[in-house]
């Protein structure tokens, strides 16, 4: 809790970073009963800014002070398909992290009051803004080294590196000769890319996109491979799609997710808004196809979006899952192998935990909440009993 109460000395005199005063804005707004909003650089009103941000820790700290005199394992339904609730708070309780304060998972609805921590160098850290650029030559830029500002032309296109994680390409020569270019993202790293049209893409951990430096004939095509999250501008005539190893997805204008890592058992994709077109399958908002790699039947199911989304929005979340199934996203979020020495436990998790915590405290929320113990060894997590 001392880490929060140094965060707010530091908004108030203004040292905060943009990401720290992002979080702190995300955090006070999250109550409820907020009448006003906080203001987007410290005030004037000092005394008064103060007041606000002590008044809301206040509560905050007696919860938690009241959350650590209890049972750290919240049952909440006796139905084993629900047996395990992850309470967030237990972090700081147990490991003395600070990173998620009073997190209530009032599921589905996303966890509240998540504020990001500042990691240790002996931790393993959570995934940062890293990629590297393949250009249509087959020379490459590692992205995460590179300076911000023009890297170069493909295509008739420019490249930009506008921030650190992320890329846009603006429109050039119509008549240049179109090229490919492939962002690759590894494990324990994120990326965006906005292209010409301006589709905003986001890829998570472990994936890779290859696309042409402009979008030119009758559509607009792109090849992922992982996960990836899609804004895709609205441009009559010219459909946008997505080729997902077995999987193809037509899009009008819309927002929708596309998982298709090959370590598991399905590509799924889950649209937000908008429409879609997946296989001979149209989905509407809300929806997600399935199409299982075994058998290859593809079948169409309402989606949990806040689990969906969970990995744009800073947040593992689980509902009814396995812990194989956690650790293979925690396996790719922290860059690390899950070696098993145990089995792992039958019970399913539902919660969530902030993606900005180091893999210990991430481990540790998991171990209290199960039947397994990890070790780790280097870049591996070893699943004990």
């Amino acid at each position: 809790m001392q880490h929060l109460k140094d965060l707010i000395q530091r908004y108030l005199k203004g040292k905060a970073t943009p990401e720290e005063g992002s979080a702190l804005h995300d955090w006070y707004d999250s109550f409820d009963d907020s009448e006003v909003s906080l203001p987007l650089e410290p005030g004037e009103d000092r005394q008064l800014l103060e007041q606000r941000l002590l008044s809301r820790l206040q509560p905050v700290m007696e919860e938690q002070q009241a959350a650590n005199e209890k049972q750290r394992i919240i049952v909440v339904n006796k139905n084993p398909r629900y047996r395990r609730y992850l309470v967030a708070a237990s972090v700081a309780a147990v490991v003395g992290v600070a990173g998620v304060i009073g997190l209530k998972l009032r599921y589905p609805s996303p966890p509240k009051n998540t504020i990001a921590v500042n990691t240790s160098p002996k931790e393993v850290p959570p995934a940062n803004k890293k990629a590297t650029l393949t250009l249509g030559d087959g020379s490459t830029i590692a992205l995460d080294d590179a300076a911000n500002g023009a890297i170069g032309k493909q295509g008739g296109a420019s490249v930009i590196k506008n921030t650190a994680g992320q890329l846009s390409y603006q429109a050039g020569d119509a008549h240049a000769a179109v090229v490919y270019n492939t962002l690759s993202v590894p494990r324990g790293g994120q990326f965006q890319v906005v292209f010409p049209d301006g589709t905003k893409v986001w890829l998570n951990s472990a994936s890779s996109l290859r696309y042409p430096t402009a979008f030119t004939g009758t559509e607009r095509k792109v090849l992922l491979q992982g996960q990836a999250y899609f804004e895709v501008a609205a441009k009559a005539g010219q459909p946008f799609k997505v080729q997902a190893n077995e999987m193809d997805v037509q899009v009008l204008g819309t927002r929708f997710d596309v998982m298709a890592y090959t370590d598991e058992p399905s590509i799924n994709a889950t649209l937000l808004d908008g429409k879609i077109k997946v296989q001979d399958k149209i989905l509407r908002p809300g929806q997600q196809a399935v199409l299982a790699l075994s058998g290859h039947q593809l079948t169409v199911k309402e989606a949990d979006i806040n689990k969906i989304m969970a990995w744009k929005n800073g947040l593992f979340v689980f509902n009814n899952m396995d812990l194989s199934t956690i650790l293979r996203e925690v396996a790719r979020w922290y860059d690390v192998e899950i070696v098993y020495e145990a089995a792992p436990g039958k019970e399913l998790y539902g919660g969530g935990i902030s993606r900005n915590l180091n893999l210990s405290a991430v481990l540790h929320v998991l171990e209290e909440n199960g039947t397994n113990h990890f070790k780790t060894n280097g870049n591996k997590v070893i699943v004990l009993p």
